[in-house]
């Protein structure tokens, strides 16, 4: 897990989030924020873990230059993605994430688009992200803090944002296949919300309905290079999650400082 020690670290953190949307079992290179590659054994300079599980093997993806252009063309990919994310409203599942320094976290995830998720951090971990469709709020137990930032500035922007905007914005930027999964480049064109979420969804039928395909994961890179994966198991489709798991109230930990008092 990614445990922040002061404010401007909990905003850093919604950054390097695999954010917060999916995954796979893979390894990305960090040498290159701008770059779509694979390397489970490149180095990682910047490590924010504390607390976490120890690393754990991680099955890994094939090299970055497998994961092809397929022969259906990249318009038709783009298409099939666009549709994908407008069939993928729900979703509910285990998540395991892995850290820069390859330390693991796993959790509970809830997923209700547009605008909205949670993840629910095992324990040991104190944190709790949600986002509720205009802000992403990190609530640290430990810390008893709540901080929040803007979900257009964080990566989240784009697994939470409809299909319609990304369509328009231009936010996708690479459509690949690889061994029946199709991944997603999605990067701010704007600049505003820095780094680069690749998502991955198990799509093994283009000509299957798009509702049926699962959301395998994503990896992260942050605007400095940070690789953050996420990968999804025990996926629920269709599944309308409580509106109440979408809100965070910002004065959480009240009650539990004036009981010290």
């Amino acid at each position: 897990m990614i445990v922040p020690g002061t404010k401007e670290r909990d905003l850093k953190m919604l950054t390097t989030l695999a954010t917060a949307l999916a995954a796979l079992s893979t390894g990305w290179s960090t040498a290159d924020a701008n770059s779509t590659a694979f390397d489970v054994n490149a180095d990682t300079g910047l490590v924010i873990v504390q607390e976490a599980q120890e690393a754990q093997e991680v099955e890994t993806l094939p090299p970055a230059e497998a994961v092809e252009q397929s022969g259906r063309g990249e318009a038709v990919e783009r298409a099939r993605a666009l549709e994908i994310f407008a069939a993928v409203e729900t979703l509910q599942a285990r998540f395991r994430q892995v850290n820069p320094d390859g330390s693991v976290s796993d959790g509970d995830i809830a997923l209700s688009r547009p605008g909205r998720v949670r993840f629910a951090y095992d324990a040991p971990s104190p944190l709790l992200i949600v986002a509720d469709g205009s802000t992403v709020a990190i609530a640290d137990s430990a810390l008893e803090t709540v901080d929040r930032a803007p979900i257009r500035s964080t990566p989240l922007r784009w697994l939470l944002a409809p299909a319609s905007e990304l369509e328009s914005s231009g936010a996708i930027v690479e459509v690949g296949r690889y061994d029946n999964q199709l991944y997603v480049t999605l990067e701010d064109p704007q600049g505003e919300a820095e780094g680069r979420v690749t998502l991955a969804f198990g799509d093994d039928d283009p000509a299957a309905p798009a509702g049926e395909v699962a959301l395998l994961g994503w990896y992260a890179v942050d605007g400095m290079g940070s690789l953050t994966q996420v990968t999804l198991d025990e996926v629920r489709l269709g599944q309308r999650a409580d509106p109440r798991l979408f809100v965070l109230d910002d004065d959480m930990f009240s009650s539990r400082r004036r009981g010290r008092r």
